[in-house]
């Protein structure tokens, strides 16, 4: 909420750590969301470079056109191209009437809108019926270039060079068409209305790129996060803000396939040439964008082809809303976490589609994706991949602490049991209680890394990584405890003084022996530092220092900690360490187990106090401890073993390292829901 991002869907963020593939929407999304006008150009004027003679029809058409309607305040509302159209043709809208949409156009003639049909994604165009003010009826149409020339009966020879020049230059350009129909339309269907008509002319409009744009593209392909374009506009429209952004090199070369003849896909190069696809395209210098025909009949006849071809593919265009999610699918396919970034209805099936769908739009697209932008900033997909990462990160610390834990308490019970010993109830509260919750709990308040690394955290349980940094932590805990019990059997003191009761039914005073005392001091403080161990960050976390309440729990446990294993008191008593009848108090304990008397030191020499010397060999054990499983996870593990996971991450093309195998990808809850249930 801080960086303005609603959450639906709280498992999806640690899926978003995952995320290896990123597509975007063009308009709205990598390009602001408003248009600039720059004029048309008439049928009538195909052949002129000036736009200062369009004919009134055309205007006309640009005034009526639209699905627009008005607020009681005048504010025109609708689709924003649309808006623009509307108010670069200088008309107003006066009232309306039912189904009737009444519009004076600037020459102060009247027109009467009588039905209006929406936008189609499939048939790309829009279309309206129009009453001019010399009582003819009209179906006006608008729409991809593509669609209004199957409509139309002839075009300008030169119009698709025309059309593909303009989307060369970063130009969103709609086509618009018309024809004369009976006063009795009310029969004919939509299919029947937008054919057979007469070509009017062209509108322009200028797609400019956010500021942002750039500089996201480059820290996901900085995070190793691919990124590409499904649009719906003209393909090489989709180039040009693919080129703008970065999200293809200015160094690259784009091949792009626009038609299907003879069962074959042709593909042409920047200079419109026809080319052939080189045999091994990883490292070739070429970029491919496609129509959505080809898409689909790729996708139809040679599936292995088109999803091979997917690897390298930078811009889909011309793709409707099942386009959409027929390319998201097949990246999820190949076994991609994907993301899906959009900001119109026309987005929805894909936002939903993919593991993680973020909705730059309060309307319809909010109410499927998990993640809604409320300053609908691209910037957004770079804040949910950081924390994503980072919640990824930091469950998987507080999954291995609580298994740390868990072993470290078996080791102790072992050892115990071995002793015929154990540690006092306050030993025990601050254990399992006091130590253990609040660490656990805190783990995951480290912030997110500000930058992206250039690799993803495991999402593996039971993988290599998770292992062997638990395990390695676990032996290096074990091995010190034993130089604890060890340096403790070498003392002369210690060789008169072993605990030799055979008498272990009251475990209320089989806790006051050295024994027990060391076993506490050095695998009690192993709870302490194994959580300061996991919480260095890396790649994906802060730094360990600003997580400011696990430090502080750490650094006050850790005085105490110390404090009782240096300084008799009658602090240590409560913990039964360091402890002589003089300095043990009456407290809460010992009022709830022996009626409100001090419980005095049960063993012949009624005392558990070492010598200094020892003491501060304690200290050392415990620092030495503390210094070798740190240096161990940062150095072995997170260094060490992160350049051995770089070497093996790639598997084949498909991107996925060694240890995410088995990772079910389909389903966009299957590693949270894993992590939640171990966790």
């Amino acid at each position: 909420m801080k960086k303005l991002i609603t959450c639906a869907n709280p498992q999806s963020i640690l899926v978003a750590g995952k995320i290896k593939k990123t597509l975007f929407d063009k308009t709205g999304t990598l390009t602001k969301q408003g248009l600039d006008f720059m004029g048309g150009r008439s049928a009538e004027y195909w052949d002129t470079e000036s736009h200062e003679n369009d004919p009134k029809m055309l205007l006309d058409a640009m005034s009526t056109c639209h699905c627009l309607s008005q607020s009681s305040q005048g504010k025109l509302l609708g689709n924003e191209v649309d808006r623009k159209m509307f108010e670069a043709s200088g008309a107003k809208m006066t009232k309306v009437e039912g189904t009737c949409v009444f519009i004076t156009n600037a020459n102060g003639n009247k027109l009467k809108v009588l039905k209006r049909y929406e936008f189609d994604h499939h048939r790309m165009t829009q279309s309206v019926i129009v009453k001019t003010y010399d009582s003819k009826f009209l179906v006006i149409v608008k729409g991809s270039a593509e669609s209004i020339e199957a409509c139309c009966e002839s075009v300008p020879k030169d119009f698709q060079i025309r059309v593909r020049q303009s989307a060369h230059d970063g130009i969103y350009q709609i086509s618009i068409a018309q024809k004369r129909i009976p006063e009795n339309f009310e029969d004919m269907s939509r299919d029947n209305l937008e054919s057979n008509l007469t070509f009017m002319g062209v509108l322009n409009f200028k797609n400019l790129i956010r500021e942002e744009t750039e500089g996201v593209i480059s820290q996901l392909k900085g995070g190793d996060i691919q990124s590409m374009m499904v649009t719906g506009d003209n393909v090489f429209t989709g180039i040009y803000i693919a080129r703008e952004s970065g999200m293809i090199k200015s160094s690259d070369e784009v091949y792009t396939a626009m038609n299907i003849g003879e069962g074959q896909v042709a593909w042409v190069n920047e200079q419109d040439d026809i080319v052939t696809l080189p045999s091994e395209l990883e490292g070739s210098g070429v970029v491919l964008a496609m129509h959505s025909r080809v898409w689909n009949y790729l996708i139809e006849t040679e599936k292995e082809l088109a999803l091979t071809l997917l690897e390298h593919t930078a811009v889909i265009g011309r793709c409707s809303p099942s386009d959409k999610v027929s390319v998201v699918e097949s990246i999820k396919e190949q076994g991609y976490i994907t993301a899906m970034v959009g900001d119109g209805g026309n987005d929805c099936g894909a936002l939903k589609t993919a593991h993680v769908g973020i909705a730059l739009s309060d309307s319809e697209a909010r109410i499927v994706a998990p993640f809604t932008s409320i300053n609908r900033c691209i910037t957004s997909i770079v804040e949910v991949v950081r924390e994503g990462r980072c919640a990824l990160a930091s469950s998987f610390a507080s999954y291995k602490y609580m298994i740390m834990y868990g072993q470290i308490e078996t080791i102790n019970q072992i050892a115990n049991a071995y002793f015929q010993v154990t540690f006092a109830e306050v030993c025990w509260v601050f254990m399992d209680g006091i130590w253990m919750i609040s660490m656990a709990f805190s783990l995951p308040y480290s912030q997110a890394e500000k930058t992206l690394a250039k690799e993803r955290p495991t999402s593996s349980l039971l993988g290599p990584y998770t292992m062997f940094s638990t395990v390695g932590v676990l032996i290096l805990n074990f091995v010190f405890m034993v130089v604890g019990l060890s340096a403790l059997s070498r003392q002369e003191w210690y060789q008169c003084r072993k605990w030799s009761s055979t008498d272990v039914s009251n475990v209320l005073v089989i806790g006051d022996n050295y024994e027990a005392e060391v076993l506490f001091i050095v695998t009690g403080y192993q709870y302490i530092s194994s959580a300061m161990t996991y919480n260095f960050g890396y790649s994906f976390r802060g730094a360990w220092i600003k997580n400011y309440i696990l430090v502080a729990f750490a650094l006050c446990f850790t005085i105490i900690h110390f404090y009782i294993t240096l300084v008799p008191s009658w602090l240590s008593c409560t913990f039964r360490v360091n402890c002589t009848n003089a300095d043990v108090k009456r407290t809460l304990l010992s009022f709830l187990t022996n009626y409100g008397e001090p419980m005095s030191i049960n063993n012949t020499f009624n005392t558990t106090v070492m010598p200094v010397t020892f003491r501060w060999v304690l200290i050392g054990i415990m620092l030495g401890n503390t210094a070798a499983i740190m240096g161990y996870e940062y150095l072995i593990v997170n260094k060490l073993g992160n350049r051995l996971r770089k070497a093996r991450r790639i598997r084949g093309k498909r991107g996925i390292s060694s240890e995410e195998e088995g990772v079910t990808c389909g389903n966009r809850n299957t590693i949270a829901s894993s992590m939640v249930e171990s966790t």
